[in-house]
């Protein structure tokens, strides 16, 4: 069941330009200035809601906040226009932070809303990456942006995009945000591909398997070293949902790929964030039904695509905890054929830390 739906109402457009971003790229696909304008969000929400189901609208770019926050006060409306008596809805943002004031702020508290905040440590972490077209390093701006959440009563966590340069310092991205009172992460490796005289390789700022499985190591070593743990990260908590039989919560760890769609500022419909290609493009709301789409032959071609692994994975004591993990990793140059190329990585650190995920989860049971 479709139960997110993963919006880019300001396209590719961003503020910034993070050398490591891969969704800067469909500029080519959608070039210039790129709007949704009132009429598509009218379409899109009413279409989507009509179903009855709960749903989260998840609102992503690029940068999502260069929309005025007039059109986010209308998506409320047509929210309520739209919805049956009793139907859960909730938002969600992610954002760079760099746009947001005191109004802002105060809309975000007052509906709900949970931000993922972008920052990848302290200053000479997340400016090495994370700057404006200028080449100025972002951190002044967002550091002052945790204060406003935080003096708001917004819910907020940290998303962290991990490169060859900080994820070698786990222990000082967990103390430097816990030292912020931030307690929710999300840990992003950026594994991306880049054109070299030899041919395709992996970019140089992306992790090896071999220092995710140690940065992973290191930070589940301070998050189970309490139970209850003292802060959350998303992807432990899933592995525990799936020790238990349960839901991971996260895509990749999903048997197979058709949790959420992605739909672009025009309307244009999408399996995933990372397949927004003409090859996968599903249709566009203005000319089909979502219901049409989501039930589509090419979404559920998509969707099974993923529990394509290959046979050795089939004996794999961590399938479990894997599922082969994100169709976007496989088959990468320099890594294991067909297989996930943060293989080794997964089974590197399951290796070492499998008891205490057993462990967790029968107290969680």
């Amino acid at each position: 069941m479709i139960d997110n739906l993963l919006i880019k109402p300001a396209g590719p457009n961003c503020n910034l330009s993070c050398d490591y971003c891969f969704y800067l790229g469909k500029e080519e696909i959608y070039p210039g200035k790129t709007r949704m304008d009132l009429s598509t969000a009218d379409l899109m929400i009413s279409q989507v809601m009509e179903r009855g189901d709960p749903v989260t609208f998840s609102w992503q770019g690029g940068e999502p906040t260069l929309m005025a926050l007039n059109f986010f006060r209308e998506v409320i409306e047509l929210q309520k226009k739209h919805g049956h008596g009793g139907q859960s809805v909730s938002n969600t943002i992610q954002t760079n932070g760099t746009l947001l004031n005191e109004k802002w702020a105060n809309f975000l508290s007052r509906y709900n809303f949970l931000v993922g905040l972008s920052l990848d440590g302290p200053r000479d972490l997340h400016d090495h990456h994370r700057k404006y077209p200028n080449g100025d390093g972002s951190y002044k701006d967002v550091k002052k942006k945790i204060q406003l959440l935080q003096n708001h009563g917004v819910q907020f966590n940290v998303l962290t995009v991990l490169t060859s340069k900080n994820v070698k310092q786990p222990k000082r991205l967990v103390n430097f945000f816990r030292q912020q009172g931030i307690d929710h992460f999300q840990f992003i490796p950026a594994i991306e591909t880049e054109q070299t005289e030899g041919g395709e390789e992996i970019a140089r700022f992306s992790p090896s398997p071999e220092e995710i499985a140690n940065f992973l190591d290191t930070v589940f070593g301070m998050w189970s070293e309490s139970f209850p743990p003292s802060f959350s990260v998303r992807y432990f908590e899933a592995l525990i949902n799936a020790q238990l039989g349960r839901r991971p919560g996260i895509c990749r760890l999903d048997e197979q790929c058709g949790s959420y769609l992605v739909v672009e500022h025009n309307g244009d419909v999408y399996p995933c964030d990372f397949y927004v290609e003409e090859e996968w493009k599903l249709g566009n709301l203005r000319e089909t039904q979502f219901e049409e789409i989501a039930d589509g032959n090419k979404f559920k071609k998509f969707a099974q695509k993923k529990a394509s692994i290959p046979k050795e994975c089939n004996n794999c004591e961590f399938l479990i905890y894997c599922e082969g993990g994100c169709q976007r990793y496989r088959g990468l140059p320099g890594g294991p054929n067909r297989k996930t190329y943060l293989c080794e990585a997964y089974r590197s650190f399951l290796s070492r830390n499998r008891s205490e995920i057993e462990d967790i989860a029968s107290k969680v049971r």
